[in-house]
C-alpha cells in the first residue's frame, strides 16, 4: 500500500508540472495527463510498476464519465438537436465508419479489428470541443450551435456501441444467431427495467435525498455503482451500467445538482485513466505501427471535416459554416479510447492495439486543437481553393425590386435580428435580411419577409445589393472577422452609413470602433445597463418587477414562436 501512495503522489506531482506546461502551450489539459503516462510508464521512468490500483481508478473515472454523459441525455433529446445535428451527427458517423474500416483492411487487420477501429475513430471528444468552443465565445454561432448539437447525436451513438459490445462477449465463437437473439433480449429487458425505474420508481426517491445534499451525492453514487454491479452480472459491462444510471436521473429535477457535484471526483478519476492510457505506450508501438498511426490520423484530421463539410453542403450550408464545423471533427474523442478498452477487455481484440490508437488520439487532439482555435484564419487561408472546388449558387438569390434599393441590411435574423425585424415593419423601412442558415431562410421566405441565403463575408453577393439609399447595416453576428469584414467593405461603397455589429468581447469592441462601427453592441455591458436602470425605475417594488417580468415573458414567447 505505500508503495501505491508513492507511486501516485510522485504521478499527481508530474501532473501538477505538465498541466502547468500544457495551459503555457494553450493545449488541451488531456494531452498533459497521456504525456504523464507515457513519461511514468515503462518507455521513460518506470516509475508506475504496479498498475492494478491505478486501472482500478481509471474504471472509476469511466464510469463516472459515462454517468455524467448519461445525465445530459434526456429522452426528447433528438427532437431538441433538430434535423440537421441528426442528420449530420449519424451521416459523419455512417461515412467515417466505412471509411476507417476500408483503411484498416488494406493495412492487413481482420474484419473485428477493423470494425473496433473504425468505430472508435468516427467519435470526436465532446469535452474538447465544448471547451474550445467557449473559450473562443463561438458557442452561440451556427457553426457551433451545430456541433454542439451533432456531438450530442454522437453521444448517443457511443451508448447504443457500449450497449451493443457489451452484449458480444461471445462474438467471435460463430453462434452469431444466438448472439443476436440474446442481444435483442437483453435490450428490450433492459429498456423495460430502465422505463419502470424513470418513471416510477426514481421520482419518488430523489426528492426524499434531495432535502440534504450530501444525502443527494450519495443517492447519486449509489445508484451509479450499484446499477453497474447490476449490468455487470447481467454481462453488460461496469460502464454501460453507469451510463444508464445517468439516463435514469436525466429526468429528475435535480440532474444539474447531481452533475455538478459528482464532476470533481470523475475528474480525479479521469486524470488516472489518461495517465494509465500513456503508461500503456511503448516505443514499440511507435515503431512497429508508424505507418497505421500515420495513417489514420491523417483520416481523422482531414478526412472526418471533409466528410462533415461535404454532409453539410449537400444541406445547403454556406462554405463557410460548413468549413468550421468540419474541423470540430477533427480528433479522437476519450470515448475512442473506452471502446478500445472495452474491445480489449471484453478480449475480442488484442491488448497491442491500445497503444497505436493512443498515439492517434494523441496526435489528433494536439492538432485539432489548433484547427478549433484559429478555425477562422484558416477558413481566410483556404477560401480561394474552397470556392473553387464549392460554389454558394444557391446563395445567389436574385434579389426583387422591391428592395433592390434598401434602406437597412440586416446580417443574421437568429434572437437579435428578430426583433428589428419586427421594428422594420413598424417604420415601413425598406430592408433586406442576409441569413447563412438555409432554415430560417426558409421560415422568413415563407412568411414574406425579404430574405437571402448567403455568407456575410461574400463580396459578389453583397456587390449585388444596391446602396443608393442604404442608410444603416446591421450584423447581429458575434464575429470579429466579419464585422471587420463588413465595416471595410461598405466604408468603401458609401460613406456616412450607421455600422452596427455585435460582440462579447471588449477587446473586439475597441477594435470595432477603431475601424469605424458607428455602435457596438456588447450583451455583458447591456446587460449591466439594464439591470442598473431596473433598480432605479423600480427599486424594491415586487409589483413594478412582476410587471417588467410579464413583458419579459412576451418576448420570450415571440421568439420561440418566430416571427409572425
Amino acid at each position: 500500500m505505500p508503495e501505491v501512495i508513492f507511486q501516485l503522489s510522485v504521478t499527481l506531482g508530474i501532473v501538477l508540472i505538465m498541466s502547468l506546461i500544457m495551459k503555457f502551450l494553450r493545449q488541451p489539459l488531456i494531452i498533459g495527463y497521456i504525456i504523464t503516462g507515457i513519461i511514468v510508464g515503462p518507455v521513460v521512468t518506470g516509475i508506475v510498476s504496479e498498475k492494478e490500483t491505478l486501472e482500478a481508478f481509471s474504471h472509476i473515472g469511466i464510469a463516472l464519465l459515462l454517468f455524467i454523459v448519461g445525465l445530459g441525455l434526456k429522452p426528447k433529446i433528438i427532437r431538441e438537436v433538430g434535423k440537421v445535428a441528426v442528420v449530420t451527427g449519424i451521416g459523419q458517423v455512417l461515412f467515417t465508419t466505412v471509411g476507417g474500416f476500408l483503411i484498416a483492411k488494406l493495412l492487413g487487420f481482420t474484419d473485428i479489428v477493423a470494425g473496433y477501429l473504425a468505430l472508435s475513430f468516427t467519435l470526436s471528444s465532446t469535452i474538447i470541443i465544448l471547451r474550445l468552443l467557449y473559450s473562443k465565445g463561438d458557442q452561440d454561432s451556427l457553426y457551433g450551435r451545430i456541433s454542439i448539437g451533432f456531438m450530442l447525436v454522437q453521444d448517443l451513438v457511443a451508448m447504443l456501441m457500449f450497449l451493443v459490445l457489451s452484449s458480444t462477449a461471445n462474438l467471435g465463437s460463430g453462434s452469431y444467431l444466438s448472439v443476436v437473439f440474446i442481444l435483442i433480449a437483453k435490450f428490450l429487458a433492459v429498456s423495460f427495467g430502465l422505463y419502470i425505474l424513470m418513471k416510477y420508481i426514481t421520482p419518488r426517491f430523489d426528492k426524499i435525498f434531495a432535502e440534504n445534499k450530501e444525502m443527494l451525492f450519495i443517492f447519486a453514487i449509489g445508484v451509479c455503482f450499484v446499477l453497474s454491479t447490476v449490468f455487470f452480472k447481467l454481462g453488460f459491462s461496469l460502464e454501460l451500467g453507469a451510463l444508464a444510471a445517468g439516463v435514469i436521473l436525466s429526468v429528475s429535477p435535480y440532474q444539474r445538482e447531481i452533475a455538478s457535484r459528482i464532476e470533481s471526483l470523475r475528474d480525479f478519476f479521469l486524470i488516472i485513466f489518461f495517465i494509465v492510457m500513456g503508461s500503456n505506450i511503448s516505443l514499440s508501438d511507435f515503431k512497429n505501427n508508424l505507418p497505421m498511426v500515420l495513417i489514420f490520423s491523417s483520416f481523422v484530421l482531414l478526412g472526418n471535416p471533409i466528410i462533415m463539410t461535404l454532409i453539410m453542403r449537400r444541406m445547403k450550408y454556406t462554405i463557410r459554416t460548413s468549413f468550421l464545423a468540419g474541423l470540430t471533427v477533427s480528433q479522437v474523442s476519450e470515448f475512442s479510447l473506452i471502446l478500445i478498452g472495452m474491445g480489449v477487455g471484453l478480449g475480442h481484440i488484442d491488448n497491442s492495439i491500445l497503444g497505436p490508437v493512443t498515439l492517434v488520439g494523441l496526435i489528433t487532439i494536439t492538432i485539432s486543437s489548433y484547427f478549433i482555435s484559429y478555425n477562422h484564419q484558416i477558413f481566410k487561408f483556404f477560401k480561394p481553393v474552397l470556392h473553387k472546388f464549392f460554389n454558394d449558387k444557391h446563395a445567389k438569390v436574385e434579389i426583387t425590386e422591391e428592395v433592390d434599393e434598401v434602406e437597412v441590411i440586416l446580417f443574421g435574423s437568429h434572437v437579435t435580428g428578430g426583433g428589428l425585424i419586427k421594428q422594420f415593419k413598424k417604420a415601413k423601412t425598406k430592408y433586406i435580411v442576409i441569413d447563412h442558415d438555409p432554415k430560417i431562410v426558409a421560415d422568413l421566405s415563407k412568411k414574406g419577409i425579404p430574405i437571402v441565403f448567403g455568407s456575410a463575408d461574400d463580396p459578389e453577393l453583397l456587390d449585388s445589393i444596391s446602396v443608393k439609399k442604404l442608410k444603416m447595416v446591421v450584423s447581429t453576428v458575434p464575429d470579429y472577422d466579419i464585422n471587420s469584414f463588413l465595416i471595410q467593405y461598405f466604408k468603401k461603397r458609401k460613406r456616412g452609413l450607421n455600422l452596427i455589429c455585435i460582440t462579447n468581447k471588449y477587446h473586439d469592441a475597441k477594435r470595432l470602433y477603431r475601424q469605424g462601427a458607428t455602435y457596438v453592441i456588447m450583451p455583458p455591458y447591456l446587460g449591466q445597463r439594464f439591470i442598473t436602470d431596473l433598480f432605479k425605475k423600480n427599486k424594491l417594488d415586487k409589483k413594478k418587477y412582476a410587471r417588467e417580468k410579464s413583458k419579459h415573458i412576451v418576448d420570450y414567447q415571440y421568439i420561440e414562436r418566430g416571427l409572425k
